[in-house]
């Protein structure tokens, strides 16, 4: 007779092939945690809505799995009872053979709503290269797709992760895989579900091949799902995920190694889920580690969970200064125009500006004036555009000068200056120009606290510096001139 055993709380023996005493040591603090006790975040608050969600990928447990101390259809329980984590991503390889195995399926099914566990995803790696150029493995490839979209939906999965392999050259193996895709996209549709491709080596880790599958495809259920870590050396992974991000329907955050205080080596977590956010991604964010054996796996787990629920703590305190709907808690100042739009706060037509310490021109003040902060915001301007960010700024004469303004200029590619893009304008020069050409979003901090006020913008710290010139007012936008038009979205603030 097999080995049984109880997890907690469980009415329902669990047979597996291994003994009590090797289940009982895969639970202790070498392996899931404390044995047999509940997950500290098992009914930690819930996130507010607009933020984003834990989930938790098979391949995680990759190695445990293989072994056989985990069984798939116990990867539910093992998700929310130890580790507190209500929606779990499967991985093909550990059911290859149960696609079509309708009574198995509605099993996993039926022991994850048991436990409250959302079924996400299913990765596929055991469908076949969807760019061969052999037609009929590419069909073999499509057709076995198929049978794992309808397996997902029995689980009651949104999507599934399909891979972009294939021969030959870039431009074939885009080619092929964007028919297969547009296939499959059809059929998932037919199931109101999703498929996406991960950058998961070869030609899907450039992000400009794989957003060029995306607009060859274009079906609104066809995407990506933007994995952290899958990216070589020369390729920057957060320029990449922000290119995925338009189209994502996953989200893979992959971590490999830790430092002592419990950060990413790898991946700077708070600018990286900083680009998610920003991308409008509110859906489930999916613990994908790679511990280096079976006994390290619950403990990278553990820090990438508690890792993300420090970001996400993090981001509830950044609040919308914007709301995406409307002026509210926003006073227009001199004049200019302003116009709200899908999440988009637009400005232009402005008047007035001059380098007169004395006289104002036209920008969108806060109705309330801040002190110590950080705050969020992306930017986009014309070309040859002019605009800025005032913060700590009085409303009588020039806010530029009565506070402070980060420049928002139309000159990439030119020598830091002063008055230059990214600039605190008139005051300190950035230490680089990295503002992007015209059209294309920026992502920007500024971090004001006492006299110490530090610039970032697109991942990079530009201005670090202390001026204690004004240490409270409002925080405005910049309406300059008639020829300037600036976007603004995603603007946030955390008084700290």
């Amino acid at each position: 007779m097999k080995p049984q055993f109880e997890l907690p709380g469980d009415r329902r023996t669990l047979r597996n092939t291994q003994t009590r005493r090797h289940f009982l040591q895969l639970t202790t603090t070498a392996g899931f945690g404390v044995a047999l006790a509940p997950a500290p975040f098992a009914r930690a608050a819930l996130a507010p809505e607009s933020l984003f969600k834990i989930s938790l990928a098979q391949w995680s447990f990759n190695k445990s799995l293989r072994a056989g101390k985990l069984r798939n259809l116990d990867f539910p329980q093992l998700a929310r009872r130890h580790f507190g984590i209500e929606a779990v991503e499967f991985v093909d390889q550990f059911f290859a053979d149960k696609p079509r195995d309708v009574a198995y399926l509605k099993d996993l099914r039926s022991r994850a709503d048991g436990e409250g566990v959302t079924c996400h995803l299913i990765m596929l790696d055991t469908n076949g290269p969807l760019g061969a150029s052999d037609k009929a493995k590419r069909e073999k490839a499509v057709e076995a797709t198929f049978g794992w979209i309808d397996a997902a939906k029995t689980l009651g999965c949104r999507s599934v992760r399909v891979n972009a392999y294939g021969d030959g050259t870039a431009d074939e193996i885009k080619a092929r895989v964007a028919e297969s895709c547009a296939r499959l996209a059809d059929f998932a549709a037919q199931r109101k579900m999703d498929v996406g491709i991960e950058n998961h080596g070869g030609n899907s880790s450039d992000p400009v091949w794989l957003t060029s599958v995306m607009r060859e495809v274009n079906k609104p259920n066809f995407g990506t799902l933007p994995d952290f870590g899958n990216f070589p050396a020369q390729v920057n992974r957060y320029d990449a995920v922000e290119m995925f991000m338009p189209w994502a329907k996953a989200v893979s955050a992959k971590t490999m190694k830790f430092t002592p205080d419990g950060a990413c080596e790898e991946t700077d977590y708070y600018k990286m889920m900083r680009i998610v956010r920003d991308g409008g991604w509110t859906s489930w964010v999916g613990i994908e580690t790679g511990a280096a054996n079976a006994e390290g796996e619950a403990q990278s787990v553990r820090l990438t969970r508690d890792l993300l629920l420090k970001v996400r703590a993090a981001q509830a305190r950044c609040e919308p200064l914007f709301n995406g709907r409307d002026l509210d808690g926003w006073e227009r100042i001199e004049g200019g125009e302003w116009d709200v739009q899908d999440g988009v706060l637009t400005g232009r037509n402005g008047r007035g500006w001059t380098t007169n310490p004395e006289k104002s021109g036209s920008w969108l003040s806060t109705r309330k004036q801040y002190g110590d902060f950080r705050l969020e915001f992306q930017f986009t301007v014309n070309q040859r555009g002019n605009s800025g960010v005032m913060f700590r700024s009085a409303r009588e004469k020039n806010p530029s000068f009565t506070g402070y303004e980060m420049q928002i200029y139309d000159a990439p590619g030119r020598p830091p200056t002063k008055g230059g893009p990214g600039s605190l304008y008139d005051v300190v020069a950035p230490t680089k120009n990295v503002i992007r050409t015209a059209g294309q979003w920026n992502y920007a901090t500024i971090f004001a606290r006492g006299p110490k006020i530090v610039v970032e913008l697109n991942g990079e710290r530009i201005i670090e510096t202390e001026s204690a010139r004004s240490l409270r007012g409002y925080i405005g936008l910049q309406a300059h001139d008639d020829r300037s038009v600036v976007k603004f979205k995603n603007v946030r603030l955390e008084e700290l």
